[in-house]
C-alpha cells in the first residue's frame, strides 16, 4: 500500500435471528464451499483489499462483524472456518454486539469505530448473508464512494411491482424502468454516514438500509451495477440456488 491509500472499514451485519430459515443453525453459519456463509463474506473483502494492485489505492483498516448477544464465539468459528488468515488480518476483525434492527447493528459498529478514535475514509456495509459478492462489485462501490461520497449496487427489477394498501388493494402501479433492487455492500464516506446515523438514532424513524439514512441527512447516492448472483440468503433453498446461479 502507499501513503496515499485510503483506509476502508467494513461492517458485516450478522446479528439477525434467521427466523425465515425455519430455525436451526443461523444462516450466516451455514457451511458453504470450504467454509461458511459468513467466512465467504469476510474472505471476499480480505482477498479484494489484500490484492497488491488494490493496496495501491486502499487499505483494509478494520472488519467488524455484528453478532447477536453472546454470539461472538459462534461468529468467530464461522469466520475462521477453513480460512487461515494472516495474523495481521485476524487483528483487524472485531465482533460487536448488534441490535434488534439492522439500523441499530450498523450504528453499533460505527459507534465502535468512533469511540476507539478510528476514522477510516470509507465504510462499506455488507449483509452477512450475501456470500456471493464479487471483487468487481466491492471495488466498483468503493471507487464510486471516492468520487461521489456514497454508492450502492443495484439490479433491474424484472417483476411488475405494485404498491398496495393496508386493505390489500392495489394503490399504485409502479413503472419497472424507474425501479431497482438494492444489494450490498453499500459504501459511504465514513464521516458523513456517522453523522447521518447519529441524527437517525434520535429522530424516531426506523430505516431499512443505510442508503435511506444517508439520503435523508447527507445527499445523493450513486448506483453501480450489481449482480443477480449476489443474492441474500433468506429462505431454505436460497443457498443451493445461489450456488447454481
Amino acid at each position: 500500500m502507499t501513503t496515499n491509500s485510503k483506509k476502508v472499514a467494513v461492517i458485516i451485519t450478522a446479528a439477525g435471528s434467521s427466523t425465515r430459515m425455519g430455525g436451526g443453525i443461523k444462516k450466516e453459519y451455514l457451511p458453504l464451499g470450504n467454509g461458511t456463509v459468513l467466512s465467504s463474506c469476510v474472505n471476499a473483502f480480505v482477498s479484494t483489499f489484500n490484492n497488491p494492485q488494490t493496496q495501491e489505492k486502499y487499505e483494509l483498516s478494520h472488519l467488524i462483524v455484528t453478532v447477536p448477544e453472546d454470539g461472538s464465539i459462534g461468529a468467530a468459528d464461522a469466520v475462521s472456518a477453513f480460512f487461515n488468515f494472516d495474523s495481521d488480518v485476524q487483528e483487524k476483525v472485531q465482533y460487536i454486539q448488534g441490535g434488534a434492527t439492522r439500523q441499530i447493528s450498523v450504528f453499533n459498529g460505527m459507534n465502535y469505530l468512533r469511540q476507539n478514535k478510528i476514522k477510516p475514509d470509507i465504510v462499506l456495509i455488507h449483509d452477512g448473508a450475501r456470500p456471493f459478492v464479487t471483487q468487481r462489485i466491492i471495488l466498483d462501490v468503493t471507487n464510486e464512494v471516492v468520487k461521489n461520497g456514497a454508492a450502492v449496487p443495484v439490479i433491474p427489477v424484472t417483476d411488475t411491482i405494485k404498491e398496495i394498501s393496508d386493505r390489500g388493494i392495489i394503490r399504485k402501479h409502479m413503472h419497472r424502468k424507474s425501479l431497482a433492487a438494492v444489494q450490498t455492500p453499500q459504501g459511504f464516506d465514513f464521516s458523513q454516514l456517522l453523522y447521518a446515523h447519529l441524527q437517525a438514532s434520535t429522530d424516531g424513524n426506523e430505516y431499512t438500509d443505510d442508503s435511506e439514512i444517508f439520503g435523508n441527512y447527507c445527499g445523493l447516492i450513486k448506483i453501480v451495477p450489481g449482480d443477480i448472483k449476489n443474492i441474500k440468503i433468506t429462505y431454505p433453498g436460497d443457498l443451493e440456488k445461489g450456488t447454481f446461479l
